[in-house]
């Protein structure tokens, strides 16, 4: 056998077989088995015994960088809260939040659902830390009209909402500062609130500790947890599919990596 070819794989078929790897997985699902940690398991579990009419505050605290990771993660937790007839408010500390709250809203608007009764953007506010804490401690005080330029005191789901409290669960769906520290340092630690990160796989090292310490109620980790969700959900989705795009070009790169290094040392073997 001619060892040498398999040491110098043409780098297009390789580029090739990449590409099919990745790409056919996300059209049609392959189902690679996703296992529920004990952090996502317990997240699903709070969201799910949330009474129907209650509110959740999404805080989107990211950019497009953060997206291919977050967005997944807003995407899985806004279809359950909506199946469940439970009320969605977002607002943002970043300037790019709003644009994304606002599609995933129209998503269900296209379904049926109400805006200022199912859901409701108040858009973004800018002063970082402070910000969080002024908004933390009067919700109402601190937005007059919300992204689409409504008042706020005109959406029927404001009714009822003064503080954070007023919230079942407050979830930060966050890529950095501000975000995760900051909603800990000025809300959470102060009014107690039921606090939930779902933020990129790079951040989850960050907000660990916060885990660990009882702060953070549960944590969704990048495009992995928002798979994690989903397969808690029993509705494997987009998360789920790209997940199974991941694992198979990770083996597909293993695989060629095994055949290089057989290949090299059949080769030295078959010299001598």
């Amino acid at each position: 056998m001619d060892w040498k070819k398999l040491q110098n794989i043409d780098r297009r078929i390789i580029y090739i077989l990449l590409i099919l790897a990745t790409v056919i997985p996300m059209i049609n699902p392959i189902g690679i088995p996703v296992s529920v940690g004990a952090s996502a398991q317990k997240f699903y579990n709070f969201m799910d015994a949330i009474p129907a009419g209650d509110k959740v505050l999404f805080s989107m605290d990211f950019a497009a960088s953060g997206a291919p990771d977050i967005v997944p993660e807003a995407k899985a937790v806004m279809q359950h809260l909506m199946d469940k007839g439970v009320k969605v408010v977002s607002i943002a500390f970043w300037d790019n939040g709003p644009m994304f709250a606002d599609q995933l809203m129209k998503t269900y608007e296209d379904q049926g659902f109400e805006y200022g009764v199912d859901f409701a953007n108040l858009g973004y506010i800018p002063g970082g830390e402070t910000a969080i804490k002024r908004f933390g401690e009067d919700v109402v005080g601190s937005v007059s009209k919300d992204f689409r330029n409504n008042s706020i005191s005109s959406l029927p789901i404001m009714e009822g909402i003064k503080d954070t409290r007023d919230f079942a669960a407050v979830i930060d769906f966050a890529a950095g500062n501000p975000g995760t520290e900051e909603w800990i340092r000025q809300v959470q630690g102060t009014l107690g609130i039921n606090f939930f990160v779902a933020c990129a796989t790079v951040s989850v090292p960050q907000a660990m500790p916060f885990v660990n310490s009882g702060q953070v109620t549960a944590l969704l980790g990048g495009m992995r947890g928002a798979a994690e969700y989903e397969t808690a959900m029993g509705k494997p989705g987009g998360a789920v599919a790209k997940m199974d795009a991941q694992s198979l070009g990770h083996l597909l790169i293993i695989a060629f990596i095994a055949i290089g290094n057989i290949a090299f040392f059949m080769d030295k073997k078959q010299a001598r």
